[in-house]
């Protein structure tokens, strides 16, 4: 925590403009004084908002997240205890400097299809509305790892499919803004539906999308067969739609475009860091 005597003059002056044109009396500041627990709890009460919790405004602390993932999980009837940790059981620190990297709780239930749709029921749960694009299919027929090269008429999860288990990941959430997924893709890089934890874990983060700083994104780590497009050749998306602040899950062809849309990947701790 920074210092409160490092904070910049003009945010002393607006802070100060802010308390005076509250109600707040000279005497009420005179108790607050001589009461100083008074100020206390205030400030715990304070802090214990929204608000102040998130984290570059739009991210839950990591233990927020284990809580609210667990709730989930009970409200749903799954077991807690069947998740096999993968990778450090503690959580990656946020980046302080980066507001666009955030810590994600990746989870696998026991197949791909009701991992995805935990992550997008959730999702929306989050939201003031939703939307899904009907070809937007989650069986195995419609719905694979970018890693699965088995052929076509295959059915069943991806022997890289491994169920039941939790894992903490980094996803750079800016990465590769109007590329196409076809040529930025990699199935060890990039993420799938840990992109919808993403957006369930941090529902102030989908709220904030403003495609200047903040955009929508692919799934880039799933491909996927719609009605109108080639066998697993599209890519689910979860996109923002401000206007009617309604959350959005579709897909689009892996050749596709969008100066909205970024290719998410995620990002690797260098060896010995926390």
């Amino acid at each position: 925590m920074a210092r409160l005597a490092t904070l910049p003059k003009g945010k002393w002056d607006q802070f100060d403009r802010l308390i005076s044109a509250t109600d707040l009396t000279a005497e009420e500041v005179v108790r607050l004084i001589e009461y100083p627990d008074v100020l206390k709890a205030m400030l715990a009460t304070m802090r214990e908002r929204p608000e102040f919790r998130l984290v570059h405004s739009v991210f839950n602390k990591q233990e927020d997240v284990l809580t609210a993932f667990t709730a989930r999980c009970v409200s749903r009837g799954i077991d807690f205890g069947r998740f096999t940790c993968v990778g450090s059981q503690y959580a990656p620190d946020i980046d302080p400097n980066d507001p666009e990297t955030v810590v994600v709780l990746d989870a696998t239930l026991d197949t791909l299809q009701n991992t995805f749709e935990f992550a997008w029921e959730w999702t929306a749960d989050g939201q003031n509305d939703k939307w899904r694009y009907d070809g937007m299919i989650s069986d195995s027929k419609n719905l694979r790892l970018l890693s699965d090269e088995r052929p076509d008429d295959a059915e069943g999860d991806s022997p890289d499919f491994k169920p039941w288990t939790l894992s903490w990941r980094r996803i750079k959430l800016d990465t590769n803004v109007g590329k196409k997924p076809i040529d930025v893709r990699d199935p060890k890089s990039s993420p799938g539906c840990a992109l919808l934890f993403m957006s369930a874990e941090h529902p102030a983060r989908i709220k904030a999308t403003d495609y200047e700083k903040r955009f929508s994104f692919w799934l880039p780590g799933l491909k996927c067969t719609s009605p109108d497009g080639g066998q697993w050749r599209g890519v689910p998306c979860a996109r923002f739609c401000r206007g009617n602040r309604q959350v959005r899950l579709s897909s689009l062809w892996h050749g596709d475009s969008s100066d909205g849309l970024a290719v998410p990947s995620f990002r690797f701790r260098p060896s010995g860091s926390s």
